[in-house]
């Protein structure tokens, strides 16, 4: 776990901000609801699962709750974050990994899976709410790779966490 708030946290944070920075503002001196928005739902994820990481093993006999909870969290902000930044920040897409890449880490196979179908679902329902159909080939065709992705790196994340788990034990 404490590896995923070491490499994917700091990479959420810089693209959320990188989002934000970018988009610019209309106005100068006044930030956009959406800014505002998308800055408390950063804020509050970074604490949150700060803590969740912090305290994962202090609760022996919650560990396993903790880190569902810390997936399932992961994909609640990642829903309002890409709605919110992804009609002006392309990658906003890549925040639907974090969840599927958690549960690789710390759950089973058909959970990781369900995980990752249940991220790019969602993101693919955005899209479409957004107003992407199969009309517009080529974006449309971009978003199920992206959808896909999600499904592959997950579980090739899972299978190699599955791997190094095999190879210590076969050492001990």
């Amino acid at each position: 776990m404490q590896m995923l708030n070491y490499y994917f946290s700091p990479f959420a944070l810089f693209l959320v901000l990188s989002a934000l920075y970018f988009r610019g503002s209309d106005t100068p001196g006044h930030l956009p609801p959406e800014v505002k928005h998308s800055l408390w739902i950063l804020a509050v994820s970074a604490a949150v699962n700060w803590w969740l990481s912090a305290n994962t093993y202090r609760f022996v006999g919650w560990t396993r709750f903790m880190r569902a909870l810390q997936v399932w969290m992961n994909f609640v902000w990642t829903v309002p974050l890409f709605y919110l930044l992804h009609t002006f920040w392309g990658p906003m897409w890549l925040l639907f990994v974090m969840a599927p890449v958690t549960a690789a880490l710390t759950m089973r196979w058909w959970t990781t899976l369900l995980t990752a179908l249940v991220s790019s679902g969602t993101m693919m329902g955005i899209y479409v709410f957004r107003g992407l159909s199969p009309e517009m080939p080529e974006a449309f065709g971009m978003a199920l790779v992206h959808a896909t992705f999600i499904v592959v790196v997950a579980m090739f994340v899972h299978s190699l966490a599955q791997t190094a788990m095999r190879l210590v034990a076969t050492k001990h």
